[in-house]
């Protein structure tokens, strides 16, 4: 059995595939949870623990935000803080941090969290 990394994976060919590990043993770490993040988390989460790292604490649907400056109650349906959605409907972990570091030969990251 093989594990693909993402949706499109065969498609990359088998370079791309991980061995089957169960997914308690497996974790996969994203940094940002912006479009991109929250998109490859969701796509792997069923196959990994996922923990998603961003600097912001909220979403932010960046090219909406001039809209809120003429209409200041339009910033509720462009931001949304990032917890709820990630550990809750998700069912990822969450951390509000930086990523300072990577060692991809021991497989570690270094984050500082906010508090």
């Amino acid at each position: 059995q093989v594990f693909e990394a993402g949706r499109h994976a065969a498609a990359l060919g088998p370079r791309f595939r991980l061995r089957a590990m169960p997914p308690s043993q497996r974790r996969v770490l994203v940094i940002g949870g912006s479009f991109a993040g929250l998109c490859v988390a969701r796509d792997l989460k069923d196959h990994y623990l996922v923990t998603i790292v961003d600097a912001k604490e909220f979403f932010e649907y960046t090219p909406g935000v001039l809209r809120a400056y003429v209409k200041p109650k339009h910033l509720d349906a462009l931001t949304f803080t990032l917890y709820p959605v990630i550990e809750g409907r998700m069912g990822c972990k969450f951390i509000w941090g930086e990523v300072k570091e990577l060692n991809g030969a021991d497989r570690t990251a270094t984050i500082k969290p906010v508090f």
